[in-house]
């Protein structure tokens, strides 16, 4: 994030510097070495996506697009768009309207890391499911 350095240039140091650990003879038995962009999330795909979306987006523009305050949680900053890896497919965001601040500073980031923007489809709020569909019901159907 501090430096202009590609996420496949992080990759390389990082899997350089593991190089530079297994030199020290650590016992492989005790020894888990991993990148984040390998381990988190679902996929490698969405943590990668997700710290090229954070790295074109200010803490500024957040606290515009939010409204968040100086004390508010960091973990409030969520970044809600995955993209598959595919680059040829446009992403379809079915959301309610609460949710489209987040989705509204993904389509301005996405032409910058080089994807499509997202189509985003509104709907309205709806009650849980279970408010119209008893566990009888349901088994009572299969």
């Amino acid at each position: 994030m501090w430096k202009d350095l590609s996420l496949e240039d992080c990759h390389r140091y990082a899997l350089e510097n593991a190089k530079d650990i297994i030199a020290c003879v650590f016992d492989v038995k005790k020894t888990f070495i991993f990148s984040d962009l390998d381990y988190m999330g679902a996929s490698p795909d969405f943590y990668r996506n997700v710290v090229k979306i954070q790295k074109h987006v200010t803490f500024n523009q957040v606290k515009g697009i939010f409204g968040f305050g100086e004390s508010d949680c960091i973990g409030k900053i969520a970044i809600q768009a995955i993209f598959k890896g595919r680059k040829d497919v446009q992403c379809l965001i079915p959301c309610a309207i609460d949710q489209d601040p987040y989705f509204r500073m993904t389509r301005d980031v996405a032409p910058r890391i080089g994807y499509p923007k997202p189509a985003l489809l509104h709907s309205t709020f709806f009650p849980a499911l279970g408010h119209f569909v008893t566990t009888s019901d349901v088994n009572g159907a299969l």
